[in-house]
Protein backbone atom coordinates (compact mmCIF):
# COMPACT_ATOMS: atom_id res chain seq x y z
CA UNK A 1 0.00 0.00 0.00
CA UNK A 2 1.45 3.10 -1.00
CA UNK A 3 -1.72 5.46 -0.50
CA UNK A 4 -1.69 7.68 2.92
CA UNK A 5 -5.58 7.31 2.87
CA UNK A 6 -5.77 3.67 2.17
CA UNK A 7 -3.45 3.28 5.33
CA UNK A 8 -5.11 5.72 7.46
CA UNK A 9 -8.05 3.68 7.10
CA UNK A 10 -6.45 0.07 8.45
CA UNK A 11 -5.52 1.88 11.18
CA UNK A 12 -8.70 3.54 11.88
CA UNK A 13 -10.76 0.59 11.13
CA UNK A 14 -8.49 -2.21 11.35
CA UNK A 15 -7.67 -5.34 14.24
CA UNK A 16 -4.62 -5.17 15.60
CA UNK A 17 -2.28 -7.75 17.74
CA UNK A 18 1.06 -6.86 19.21
CA UNK A 19 4.53 -8.79 19.74
CA UNK A 20 7.58 -7.38 21.18
CA UNK A 21 8.57 -6.62 17.68
CA UNK A 22 6.02 -5.49 15.50
CA UNK A 23 2.60 -4.15 16.13
CA UNK A 24 0.41 -5.61 12.99
CA UNK A 25 -2.85 -4.20 12.02
CA UNK A 26 -4.94 -6.20 9.39
CA UNK A 27 -8.34 -4.63 7.70
CA UNK A 28 -10.17 -6.50 5.08
CA UNK A 29 -10.31 -4.84 1.21
CA UNK A 30 -12.61 -5.54 -2.03
CA UNK A 31 -9.73 -6.07 -4.03
CA UNK A 32 -8.47 -10.04 -3.64
CA UNK A 33 -4.85 -9.03 -3.11
CA UNK A 34 -3.73 -8.86 -0.01
CA UNK A 35 -1.59 -5.25 0.19
CA UNK A 36 1.27 -4.75 2.92
CA UNK A 37 2.56 -1.25 4.17
CA UNK A 38 5.13 -0.92 6.58
CA UNK A 39 5.82 1.72 9.35
CA UNK A 40 8.95 2.63 11.03
CA UNK A 41 8.96 5.93 13.36
CA UNK A 42 11.23 7.80 13.73
CA UNK A 43 10.24 8.51 17.37
CA UNK A 44 9.96 4.98 18.16
CA UNK A 45 13.25 3.79 16.31
CA UNK A 46 15.58 6.55 16.11
CA UNK A 47 18.06 7.14 13.51
CA UNK A 48 17.44 6.50 9.73
CA UNK A 49 20.02 3.34 9.70
CA UNK A 50 18.01 1.50 12.23
CA UNK A 51 14.57 2.77 10.60
CA UNK A 52 15.83 1.24 7.60
CA UNK A 53 16.56 -2.19 8.65
CA UNK A 54 13.62 -2.57 10.57
CA UNK A 55 11.98 -2.33 7.34
CA UNK A 56 13.81 -4.19 5.34
CA UNK A 57 13.21 -7.16 7.67
CA UNK A 58 9.52 -6.57 7.80
CA UNK A 59 9.09 -6.43 3.86
CA UNK A 60 11.43 -8.99 3.99
CA UNK A 61 9.30 -11.60 6.51
CA UNK A 62 5.94 -10.35 4.86
CA UNK A 63 7.29 -11.07 1.24
CA UNK A 64 7.88 -15.10 2.45
CA UNK A 65 5.01 -15.64 3.75
CA UNK A 66 2.47 -13.53 1.47
CA UNK A 67 1.29 -16.79 0.23
CA UNK A 68 0.35 -18.51 3.48
CA UNK A 69 -1.90 -14.83 4.10
CA UNK A 70 -5.56 -14.87 3.36
CA UNK A 71 -6.30 -12.63 0.12
CA UNK A 72 -8.24 -9.91 0.42
CA UNK A 73 -6.44 -8.01 3.44
CA UNK A 74 -4.99 -4.69 4.00
CA UNK A 75 -1.81 -5.37 6.43
CA UNK A 76 0.10 -2.74 8.51
CA UNK A 77 3.30 -3.75 10.03
CA UNK A 78 4.90 -1.33 13.02
CA UNK A 79 8.01 -1.98 13.90
CA UNK A 80 8.98 -2.10 17.23
CA UNK A 81 12.20 -0.44 18.40
CA UNK A 82 13.77 -3.77 19.60
CA UNK A 83 13.36 -5.26 16.04
CA UNK A 84 16.48 -3.42 14.46
CA UNK A 85 18.95 -5.54 16.77
CA UNK A 86 17.26 -8.83 15.71
CA UNK A 87 17.79 -11.86 12.82
CA UNK A 88 14.99 -11.84 10.08
CA UNK A 89 14.23 -15.35 11.43
CA UNK A 90 12.77 -13.64 14.60
CA UNK A 91 11.01 -10.81 12.51
CA UNK A 92 9.62 -13.79 10.59
CA UNK A 93 8.44 -15.48 14.03
CA UNK A 94 6.84 -12.58 15.15
CA UNK A 95 4.61 -11.66 11.87
CA UNK A 96 3.40 -15.62 11.62
CA UNK A 97 2.84 -15.15 15.21
CA UNK A 98 0.34 -12.04 14.87
CA UNK A 99 -1.01 -13.77 11.46
CA UNK A 100 -2.16 -16.46 13.17
CA UNK A 101 -3.90 -15.05 16.15
CA UNK A 102 -5.70 -12.55 13.82
CA UNK A 103 -6.76 -15.54 11.76
CA UNK A 104 -5.43 -14.57 8.40
CA UNK A 105 -3.16 -17.35 7.50
CA UNK A 106 -4.67 -19.56 5.35
CA UNK A 107 -5.20 -23.52 6.53
CA UNK A 108 -2.66 -26.07 5.65
CA UNK A 109 -3.26 -27.97 2.16
CA UNK A 110 -3.24 -31.25 3.77
CA UNK A 111 -5.83 -32.82 6.05
CA UNK A 112 -5.42 -34.22 10.00
CA UNK A 113 -4.54 -37.77 8.75
CA UNK A 114 -2.37 -36.79 5.95
CA UNK A 115 1.72 -36.83 6.00
CA UNK A 116 3.31 -34.01 4.61
CA UNK A 117 6.06 -34.67 1.45
CA UNK A 118 8.93 -33.12 3.73
CA UNK A 119 7.52 -35.60 7.22
CA UNK A 120 7.73 -38.90 4.71
CA UNK A 121 11.27 -38.22 3.90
Amino acid sequence: MRHRKAIERVLREGRSWSTPLLKLIAAPNDLGVTRVAVIAGRRALGKAVRRNRAKRLLREAARLHLHEIRPGWDLVLIARPDLPERERQDAEAALCEALRRLGLLVASREGPGEVSSEEAR
